[in-house]
């Protein structure tokens, strides 16, 4: 499973290359190891950044058109896997939320750059917290966001390499 990628859009924009050597040339490296020794199964934990502006409802058939860097390093490492015929699942996901249920692991971010902790750490401290973006299609112009629990993340991990590793068992 792969989860080494930098996952700030807006970094992104302002240190493409970091950004492109980190998913793109650090996928490259991994990938062309898997070809020249063992072509074992890897699970790519990828973003929704790959879509660029988004429809409602997401569709499989969703045209991936990314609309800056880390979308679009993230997706051209998507794309290094088709010509070499490996054994590859790509999970696009979207905001990831929430900590281990039993508080054993977490995450901490210096600065915080998430929404739901900065609207938790608001609520706690009092200190206001700012919402960007204004101009969307709705009745206040706020966007609208889908989360995800972490733990449904690691689950949808499991289970594709479990369908990875069954498609790749030779048939009886």
């Amino acid at each position: 499973m792969h989860f080494a990628v930098y996952a700030y859009v807006g970094e992104s924009s302002n240190r493409p290359l970091l950004y492109y050597e980190n998913s793109f040339a650090g996928i490259a490296v991994l990938l062309r190891t898997l070809i020249e020794n063992q072509r074992i199964p890897v699970v790519f934990s990828s973003t929704c950044a790959t879509y660029g502006l988004l429809r409602v409802p997401i569709t499989e058939d969703h045209r991936q058109h990314p609309i800056n860097p880390y979308g679009s390093s993230s997706l051209s490492a998507c794309w290094q896997r088709f010509a070499y015929g490996l054994p590859w699942v790509a999970l696009l996901y979207f905001n990831a939320a929430g900590a281990d249920p039993n508080g054993q692991i977490g995450e901490a971010h210096d600065p915080e750059t998430h929404l739901i902790p900065l609207v938790l750490a608001a609520a706690r401290t009092g200190i206001p917290v700012r919402i960007f973006g204004a101009d969307d299609d709705t009745s206040d112009g706020a966007c609208v966001r889908d989360y995800i629990h972490v733990t449904g993340i690691a689950d949808a991990h499991v289970r594709a390499l479990e369908y990875l590793s069954r498609r790749q068992r030779p048939r009886e």
